[in-house]
């Protein structure tokens, strides 16, 4: 009934060989105690054969996963090592779009803080002219000094109008633009005959006399300039000398007014250059 038990032998000192062999040799008064020595080692026999067995097809299971994975990822990384590693980088990029997203609303508010500032200090930029000139008591704009008006009687002038009253931009400061920017749809007045209007309507412009701040007289060119998407009308020419001779009293956002006006029998145009209220530098 036991042979071939060898076979099967686990190599310890309790091996089937050595089983079989007392048993055999066993006599019928100590028959009982070999018997139960026999079911003794036989239990741990084939517990310790599950226990091995248990063992073989977890390390199985385990070599052929890692070799699995090791073809999957090209490498011994194993499946939780890869999906660290991508978490890992979807957080990078998540902390950076959060950083980002960070800098920008920072710099939003920095530039609105700097908006607000600016506003603070040039609180008529971007307003309606005639709501900023009303709030610093300058619509309806004031009327023409007398000196002025005195120092073009003795030219001989009449039909005196107000053409515009504005602040001073940068623009109309900057030599490179040389020239003073009156939009079409701040103008007041302006009375051109019908060869004045021409010339300006083909870029030719008209050369016209101009009273300066100081009440000195000289000459000033008026064009019409396609600026931006509209036409509005310039005084060009002299207008830097105009800028570089006056220019510790015009500065931007300085409030000016020009005025129009006819001299002579052949009613050649004029213009006077006013300074109304000093502007504070744009920051």
């Amino acid at each position: 009934m036991l042979q071939g038990l060898g076979e099967v032998d686990e190599g310890d000192d309790h091996s089937w060989e050595k089983l079989e062999k007392d048993i055999l040799e066993a006599t019928a008064e100590n028959i009982n105690q070999k018997l139960s020595k026999l079911t003794e080692i036989v239990w741990e026999k084939v517990i310790n054969r599950l226990a091995m067995e248990s063992r073989g097809k977890e390390k199985k299971i385990i070599e052929k996963k890692g070799i699995k994975r090791s073809h999957e990822s090209g490498g011994p990384s194993s499946v939780g090592e890869e999906k660290e590693e991508y978490c890992l980088v979807s957080k990078q990029k998540r902390q950076k779009t959060s950083a980002n997203q960070k800098k920008q609303k920072t710099g939003n508010k920095k530039e609105k803080k700097k908006t607000k500032t600016r506003t603070k200090k040039n609180p008529y930029i971007g307003k309606n002219p005639i709501v900023e000139f009303t709030a610093l008591g300058l619509e309806p704009p004031p009327d023409m000094p007398e000196e002025f008006k005195s120092r073009i009687k003795t030219l001989g002038g009449t039909e005196i109008n107000l053409v515009i009253q504005k602040f001073l931009q940068v623009t109309d400061l900057n030599p490179s633009q040389g020239r003073l920017l009156m939009p079409s749809n701040q103008l007041r007045s302006l009375c051109l005959n019908e060869d004045e209007q021409e010339k300006c309507m083909i870029g030719i412009g008209v050369q016209a006399v101009l009273v300066e701040p100081s009440l000195e007289v000289s000459n000033i060119h008026l064009n019409r300039w396609l600026v931006g998407s509209s036409y509005s009308y310039v005084l060009n020419s002299q207008w830097n000398e105009v800028v570089k001779k006056y220019a510790g009293g015009l500065k931007p956002m300085v409030v000016v007014q020009v005025w129009s006006f006819r001299v002579g029998p052949k009613s050649k145009l004029g213009f006077a250059l006013i300074k109304v209220r000093d502007g504070k530098m744009v920051v």
